[in-house]
């Protein structure tokens, strides 16, 4: 081999050996976004949906969860019984603090705590108190995610819901 066969050769081994490593970064990001089994889009199956009927079922819901630096973003956009469109967002952990949330009438910050690799538990914070609790659990297979709620809304009507979310 000459030089230049040589020098070609090396070259070539030395990015199949340091390929791993320049992946490193974005498979770690997409590793950790796969241990959360709520990150993505979700939109509600009002047919297996048990809502309470004191407020009107909504025509539609799509829960986004997206995987920060951070933690979880979630956006919620739903359909109202009338028409009205409505937005509501939060970033949290799962450190049981409180964390901002915005576009509800009903609370203010919420506070996340993971209960099982799959579970969760979500209290709904106003003026820095309780005002009602959320758990939610995403079926084995990652399909289903599954939400029931619990609270008093700002109107002081206590509600309970089971809604149930296909992955999109």
């Amino acid at each position: 081999m000459n030089f230049k066969t040589t020098l070609c050769a090396a070259l070539a081994l030395n990015a199949v050996l340091a390929l791993p490593l320049t992946m490193a970064p974005v498979m770690t990001s997409g590793a950790e976004m796969a241990l959360d089994p709520a990150v993505g889009t979700w939109t509600l199956n009002l047919n297996k949906s048990k809502l309470d009927t004191a407020e009107p079922a909504p025509k539609s819901s799509v829960r986004t969860y997206t995987a920060t630096p951070d933690g979880l973003k979630v956006a919620i956009h739903t359909v109202k019984a009338t028409g009205e469109a409505h937005d509501m967002s939060s970033s949290f952990t799962y450190d049981g603090k409180q964390h901002p949330a915005t576009g509800s009438e009903d609370y203010d910050t919420i506070a996340v705590t993971r209960t099982g690799p799959n579970d969760s538990k979500t209290d709904f914070i106003k003026g820095g108190k309780v005002i009602g609790h959320l758990t939610r659990s995403v079926s084995k297979d990652g399909k289903t995610m599954t939400l029931t709620s619990e609270l008093t809304n700002a109107k002081g009507v206590k509600a309970h819901d089971v809604a149930v979310y296909d992955r999109q």
